[in-house]
């Protein structure tokens, strides 16, 4: 099977170094070969996290990781407010709901930013237990000013959880610094590995939430993780994903070696180089730019083009996968992800196959 250039919101590509290390025979997760791994991958997360404190590694997809927030922090009928603007800030709405809690959506409409102004009016007079928020929301290339919504939330007492999925290593976030409670991703992104794992990490605040918390929980409880993670031979009380976990210890290592900074760097680049190309080919942004994406593209379709059909254009003549989208943007826009692990050379064979697709 010919070998796919994936420029999609997940999975991304994997470096043939870390496709290397996830080929190789996996290592016994109660051997002290995988405790000093592990230490080693719980380092480096608490280093791209930004926290001092301990990130927990969950065999999930991310959406695993925002139910394990979920469960953990919170009680029947606490209340939370859900700053929606797409498809994941949905899915965060329907986890609260379904565990219970009193969760109430604010939709800032497909394609549009958390307004600030409007965010601070709900907290002010809301008596919200959380706020839910999407950083880098992948349905619309959008992404949020989490810095300013968590100011914003820290004047009124209220938690603040954001779903990192698609953006952490990839563009700024500084949990501790930030005031933020809670932060999930995963390890099909950013992070440059195989699918497989979720990360989460919490804030005291958030630990002492979790004390409190009477939804059930059992393979998603992070105290017991957390227990686990602070043994002087680290481990999972599971057996984890060990295969991923090689992948990312040795895709963190890179990603720490090259210097987040540089990555935010190279990511505003690459950003920045999609939305100019795209625009000289007559074709229109979804979003505005101030609040556009670096790490994914949401491109409006011409009325004389099928989204599916530039798509498997890109696909069968180029070897580019891209995606389309997704509920009420399905058929409306294609969406080119430049996230994780993307070349100079990928990142131009798919603007070329762009062109062609548009222009062909």
């Amino acid at each position: 099977m010919k070998e796919m250039i994936l420029m999609t919101p997940g999975p991304t590509m994997v470096p043939e170094e870390v496709k290397k290390v996830a080929g190789a025979q996996p290592l016994h997760h109660r051997t002290e070969e995988f405790y000093e791994l592990f230490s080693n991958l719980n380092k480096n997360l608490k280093e791209i996290f930004k926290t001092k404190n301990e990130v927990i590694t969950l065999t999930s997809s991310g959406t695993g990781g925002m139910e394990a927030v979920i469960a953990n922090l919170f009680s029947t009928g606490d209340k939370v407010l859900v700053a929606s603007i797409g498809y994941f800030g949905e899915r965060f709405y329907d986890i609260a709901k379904a565990y219970g809690l009193d969760a109430e959506l604010h939709d800032f409409g497909w394609g549009n930013a958390a307004d600030l102004n409007v965010l601070e009016d709900k907290l002010r007079n809301g008596n919200y237990k959380a706020l839910l928020v999407t950083h880098n929301e992948t349905s619309t290339g959008v992404t949020n000013n989490v810095k300013g919504i968590a100011k914003i939330a820290d004047r009124y007492g209220v938690a603040v959880i954001v779903d990192a999925v698609s953006s952490l290593g990839g563009i700024p976030l500084e949990m501790d610094e930030w005031g933020i409670d809670a932060v999930i991703t995963c390890s099909q992104k950013c992070l440059m590995s195989p699918p497989g794992l979720s990360f989460v990490a919490l804030s005291e605040r958030a630990w002492k939430m979790a004390e409190t918390s009477n939804l059930p929980k059992y393979y998603f409880n992070l105290k017991k993780a957390r227990e686990g993670v602070l043994k002087p031979n680290p481990d999972t009380p599971a057996t984890p994903a060990v295969s991923t976990i090689m992948a990312v210890a040795k895709a963190t290592n890179m990603l720490l070696e090259f210097g987040l900074d540089n990555v935010y760097k190279r990511q505003a680049t690459y950003g920045k180089r999609v939305r100019e190309y795209v625009k000289s080919l007559g074709l229109e942004l979804l979003p505005e730019e101030d609040i556009a994406s670096d790490l994914i593209t949401a491109i409006k379709v011409p009325e004389k083009y099928k989204a599916s059909e530039i798509i498997n254009h890109m696909k069968e003549k180029h070897g580019v996968l891209i995606t389309g989208g997704q509920g009420p943007l399905k058929g409306k826009i294609i969406r080119i992800g430049h996230m994780g692990y993307v070349t100079e050379e990928m990142l131009t064979k798919t603007l070329e196959a762009l062109k062609d697709a548009i222009e062909g």
